[in-house]
Order: structure tokens, then sequence, then C-alpha cells
């Protein structure tokens, strides 16, 4: 006997597709199946679009809070920013940027950091290690299956302490790290890491010592790809709109929320996997999928901006660029508007660091950070005239920045994007490449999109608005 009250006196459906979630997996799901005339309905249990693309305002200014680099190799992203007519500009680079570790500072500007020579080679060794540890797996031999459980049962931290023959390259990587999964090297899977380098088409990639290098930013910031595709399909995207409950049979699927109910032949669930499982699933869903969202860890993140008069640091012949071993902050950059007007340095507290200061009152937080912007960029950083932050891990719907998978989960993680009877996955988790950026959200939004309208169009329900 059901467990959920089905609404009996519901005629017909709702809509053919019902999406959960409105961040940029979602809203290229609804977009696409919308301009291949599919019904859909998008419900998002905030009371904005956009998932992790959030942002705040500072003086009439807004600024990215989370997902913003728009890289070289982001096609799909970039093509979807010139759809919708939004500027891009460069992020600012120029100048000296500084990487601290072990109370060492490594300084460079336009060409890669000059390290020790000791430990450029050991870093070039890791990163070609990584690559042709990563070429193995890829091979879909008995042989790599077995690798990859004997890989999986270590964590990156303990790779690296056998591997690295400098403790210099040690702290490196773990800055790397924190910068790009928002976690610590021992709570991450080798083999994970391993599956990331092939996701990003390499471990130099993956490990940039030049972040900011490169990248460009949506002026205004990144929401504004989703108010424009919100604007875009008004009716069809309901915001506030929390799905507490899903059922499917072998005919539909529908999504319970608060006193109302949404019927679809399918669905597409573009949530993070920790928020997914606060959704009662009827019938339960199979173990595996239930285990591999159980074991995807969600990485810790406060992204903090602090304001000045102007860029001081422009003046000094700095780029703004920090990374830093030392903390709270592991990454620091310019975010200062296209005019100068202002002058902002966006802080990310990674990790460890971000559970510990998570917890600390926001005044001791602030006063941490201004120390080390003022041990980096000399005594005119502590004249700042205000901050914003977000803690992504106290954000009811994200519970965190990105998923990664812990020792021992790896056999999970191709079941990522499998779809269970009528419901697909989306969102960046899932992924096949740039997993956890913009670009993978893209990727994976339109892949659920094709497996439903593959779906609609063998049971000859696909229609044109053509």
């Amino acid at each position: 006997m059901s467990t959920l009250q089905f609404d009996q006196n519901l005629l017909g459906f709702n809509a053919d597709v019902v999406i959960i979630g409105a961040g940029l997996a979602g809203l290229i799901a609804t977009r696409r199946l919308i301009a291949e005339g599919v019904n859909v309905i998008t419900v998002e249990a905030r009371e904005r679009a956009g998932g992790r693309m959030g942002g705040g305002t500072f003086n009439g200014e807004s600024y990215d809070f989370g997902a913003q680099w728009v890289a070289p190799q982001s096609t799909a992203l970039r093509t979807l920013v010139h759809e919708l007519g939004l500027p891009l500009t460069n992020q600012y680079h120029e100048g000296e940027s500084t990487i601290g570790l072990r109370n060492r500072a490594t300084r460079y500007t336009k060409r890669a950091p000059f390290f020790a020579p000791h430990v450029a080679l050991d870093y070039r060794r890791l990163i070609r290690l990584l690559d042709a540890t990563a070429r193995k797996l890829d091979a879909a031999t008995d042989e790599s299956l077995e690798r990859a459980r004997r890989i999986d049962t270590r964590s990156f931290a303990a790779w690296l302490h056998d591997s690295c023959r400098s403790r210099t390259t040690i702290a490196l990587f773990n800055v790397l790290t924190r910068v790009h999964f928002h976690a610590e090297p021992t709570e991450i899977s080798l083999y994970y890491i391993i599956d990331q380098v092939s996701a990003h088409r390499g471990a130099g990639q993956l490990f940039r010592t030049r972040p900011a290098v490169l990248q460009e930013r949506v002026i205004g910031g990144s929401a504004r790809i989703a108010e424009r595709i919100t604007q875009q399909f008004r009716q069809q995207i309901l915001l506030d709109t929390p799905i507490l409950a899903m059922r499917q049979d072998e005919h539909s699927v529908t999504a319970y929320s608060r006193g109302t109910s949404f019927r679809a032949r399918y669905a597409i669930i573009t949530t993070p996997p920790v928020v997914t499982q606060q959704i009662y699933f009827e019938p339960h869903l199979p173990p595996a999928r239930d285990a591999l969202q159980q074991r995807i860890i969600m990485g810790r993140a406060i992204t903090m901006i602090l304001f000045y008069d102007y860029p001081f640091w422009r003046e000094n012949g700095k780029s703004g660029t920090v990374l830093d071993d030392a903390g709270p902050f592991s990454l620091c950059h310019d975010v200062s508007p296209v005019n100068a007007s202002e002058g902002a340095l966006a802080c990310i507290i990674s990790g460890e660091a971000a559970h510990h200061w998570g917890m600390q009152p926001r005044s001791e937080r602030l006063a941490a950070v201004v120390k080390q912007l003022q041990h980096w960029f000399g005594p005119e950083a502590l004249a700042y005239r205000g901050m914003i932050e977000r803690d992504w891990n106290a954000e009811r719907w994200n519970r965190g920045a990105n998923g990664f998978l812990a020792p021992g989960a790896a056999s999970y993680i191709h079941n990522v994007a499998t779809p269970v009877g009528r419901m697909h996955w989306a969102g960046s988790e899932t992924a096949t490449h740039w997993t956890n950026t913009l670009e993978g959200a893209i990727e994976s939004g339109e892949r659920a999109a094709a497996e439903v309208m593959v779906e609609l169009g063998s049971a000859g329900l696909l229609r044109t608005n053509r």
C-alpha cells in the first residue's frame, strides 16, 4: 500500500517533464526541452533560480559568491553567454601574483611560478604520473578495474605522501586541492582524483598553479545567466517550491511539494546529491543509487568579498591573486568592477578552514581574513569599506560547494547519471567532462534532456513547435 497520498482526482498530466531544481543544469534542460516542443514544469526550492551561481550586491554592484569563471575551453558556456547577450570581462591578473607555501612566498607575473628547481621538477613529475594513471584507468580491461579497486582504497593525501619528494610539493597540491575541490586531500579518494584528471582533460588543467590566468567573468555576475533564462520561461519555472517526495509508477512520475503536486511522464532531478537525500522516494531508490548519494560528500566553502575605495593593489603592481596554504582563505582574487569604481577582493575559505571559521563569529572570521590580506597586500588592506559573504554549507538547498567521493566509494561513481525508471539525473556532479563547473552543469542538462527526448520519441509523444 502506498504511504503517499496520491491525488486520484488529478486527470492527465501537468507536463511531459517535471524538472527538479533551477540551477544551471535544470535551466539548460528546461531551455532545451521547450525548444523541442516538450511541455515542461521546473520547480525550484529557493526564491531565486541559479543554484550555486548565487551572488550578492554592494554599493549597487553585483558580485559572485559561487561559480563564475569562464575558461577558454568552456565552449558550451561561451555559446550560452553569447546567445543570452551577456558581456564578458577578463579576470584581472596583471602584475604580481603570489603563492604562499610553508611560510615562503613564490611570486610571479605572466610566466609560471618560479619554484625552486627541485619543487618545479617534482610538481611536473606528479602531473605526468597522474596523467599516466588516468590513461591506464581509461582502458576498459579487467586489469584496469582491479587497479581502480586498489587505488580507491587510498586517499589522495596518502598518495601524495608516498609520491612527492618535497614537502613543498605536498603543500602545493594541498592548497590546489582545497581551491578546486573545497576539501582536504585526506578526505578524497585517489580514484576520484584520477577520474577528475580525465574529466578535466589532464592533471595540469585540474591542478593549475595560475587559476586566474585566461579566465573571464560575466559582467554583473554569473547569476545573470539564470536571470535571463528565467525571464524567457517565466511561466514554466516555479520558485519557492521545494519538492518533499516523489512517486513513480509505470506510467508517470509525481513530485509533491507543500499542498500541491506535479504529475509528468518523466522527471529530471538536478539537486545536489546531499539535498536529493532529503526527498522521500516511492518506491525507494535502488540500493546502488541510494548508496551513491550517501557517499557523495559536499565540499566546504565560504566566499567573503571585501571592498575598498579603489583597487590599491593594482597601483602597487599586484594582481590581487594569492594562493595561500596558511589560511583562513586558500585563494584570493580581484573582482573589482570593470570601471574600477571601487576595489573588491574575493577570498575563498575552503576545506577544513571553512568548517572551522564557519563556526566562529562573523567578526572574528573577518578579522582573520583582513589580517591575512594585510600580510600579502600591506596596511592598506586594513582600510576596507565593507564586506559581504556566503557560507555555502549553511545554504539549505546546497549544503556545500561541490560533490566528491571519499576512499572506498568509487565503485558507485558509474551510477551517477544512470536513470531510475522515469527519473533522470543532471547537475554538475553528473557531468562526464568538466565536473563541478558551469560547463559541466550545461553538459549534464543537455544530456538529461536528450535522454528524455529519446524516451518521449520512442513512445510517440515527442511533439515539435517548429
